[in-house]
């Protein structure tokens, strides 16, 4: 049967083409949500839901984690996608007619520098790059403008106005690739988990301590409030090493101690950077 991918946003956007590459053949079905493109994994309408976890620039998606922390899907795959932003606006439009960009907080954010440099314009977060764009091609107005892809540009007939916008030339984001079941897409190399510690002196110290004495080496730790406390936070990590179900027990049971709630997302497969 051929595989259907679920992702947010829509054809054009950076989403879609990492599940091209990520999956080539396989069927795309874009969401204008996280959680839609995530409850559709779960209901059983797609094999799997890729969502952007990470970008080396503008830093953790904590919606994301949000989601892997309610529902039981599981990590069993990542891949990268290099980001090369763009401003689109209709043909004919100038620069200087812009008075509106739309775009993803996570671009608009990628693009600081370019958007400090146009005082007065207005800047409407949106759902999407792709989304914005479509949007920009409906609306037909000149000084409506969008930050997406050069594929959204091609898929909505628009013009780019300035390209590679983006602040850092090595701008990667990095997506999750999330199933209802625990089978890993290829031999995995790398785990991510989730956990709150005990309010004690060292216990951080302690459960990071646990994975490094099982040969699991840290390569990202993230943290966030939690909402119903004060000061307290919610800790997601990624190890890299051996993943073997006994290895990475024994990491998490030595852990576990130092933990209020400790939970393992998933095992799977190091994705390769981008060039």
């Amino acid at each position: 049967m051929p595989q259907v991918i679920a992702y947010p946003g829509t054809a054009g956007s950076f989403s879609h083409a990492a599940v091209q590459s990520a999956f080539p053949g396989a069927e795309c079905v874009g969401y204008t949500t996280f959680p839609e493109a995530a409850q559709s994994v779960v209901a059983g309408q797609a094999d799997y839901a890729l969502l952007p976890v990470e970008n080396s620039f503008a830093g953790a998606v904590l919606p994301t984690y949000t989601l892997l922390e309610k529902l039981p899907l599981n990590i069993v795959g990542e891949t990268m996608k290099a980001v090369r932003h763009n401003l689109l606006a209709v043909p004919g439009a100038t620069i200087e007619d812009i008075r509106q960009i739309a775009s993803h907080p996570q671009a608009i954010a990628q693009c600081d520098e370019f958007l400090q440099m146009l005082p007065g314009v207005q800047i409407i977060p949106s759902a999407n790059t792709a989304i914005s764009a479509r949007e920009v091609a409906q609306r037909g107005d000149p000084s409506y403008a969008a930050i997406a892809s050069t594929e959204a540009a091609r898929e909505y007939g628009l013009a780019i106005l300035a390209e590679n916008i983006q602040t850092s030339s090595q701008n990667t984001t990095r997506f999750f690739i999330l199933s209802r079941y625990a089978l890993p897409l290829a031999a995995p190399s790398k785990a991510t988990v989730v956990f709150t510690v005990n309010n004690e002196v060292g216990a951080l110290v302690r459960v990071l301590s646990s994975f490094a004495e099982s040969g699991l080496n840290m390569s990202r730790i993230e943290s966030r409030p939690l909402p119903e406390t004060t000061f307290q936070y919610f800790f997601s990590a990624d190890f890299e090493g051996e993943m073997d179900a006994a290895h990475l027990n024994r990491a998490m049971e030595a852990a576990r101690p130092y933990t209020c709630e400790l939970r393992l997302l998933g095992v799977y497969p190091k994705a390769v950077r981008p060039d």
